[in-house]
């Protein structure tokens, strides 16, 4: 499997678990959206105070700044490429479900080991280094 087919997996299996849900306010590809750009904002969080770890400094985010905004300007154009721009996740819905049971619940293992890992190294990440003022 390739990085895009990979992405598109991990994309495959969020879709499916809000499809089984079934929620009212969002379509499921919208809310399996929402869920990997939260993935991947906690992954530049950590990263952050990772770097601030390193170079020994504390520093504050500000919304409007580049340190915020650039990140956030490459999720989004991520997912506008990815699913916004054209219809071709639905291709890898019907790829991925014509994969074996087998196949299928050994990745729905290796996601949610990765969603699992990736919150936890967020809040190790603020273990380490907390927030200015501590936590109230």
């Amino acid at each position: 499997m390739s990085i895009v087919e990979m992405y598109y997996y991990l994309f495959y299996k969020y879709y499916k678990l809000f499809e089984a849900f079934k929620p009212k306010q969002w379509t499921p590809d919208i809310s399996a959206i929402t869920l990997l750009m939260s993935l991947e904002i906690w992954i530049f969080f950590a990263a952050n105070n990772y770097y601030d770890i390193l170079s020994h400094q504390h520093g504050t985010l500000v919304f409007f700044s580049f340190r915020i905004l650039i990140p956030f300007i490459i999720i989004l154009l991520i997912k506008w490429l990815a699913f916004w721009r054209n219809d071709r996740w639905k291709n890898y819905i019907h790829k991925f479900d014509q994969l074996p049971e087998e196949t299928n619940q050994t990745g729905t293992s290796i996601v949610t080991f990765i969603t699992i890992f990736i919150f936890a190294n967020l809040i190790f990440s603020f273990y380490l280094n907390p927030p200015p003022g501590g936590w109230k």
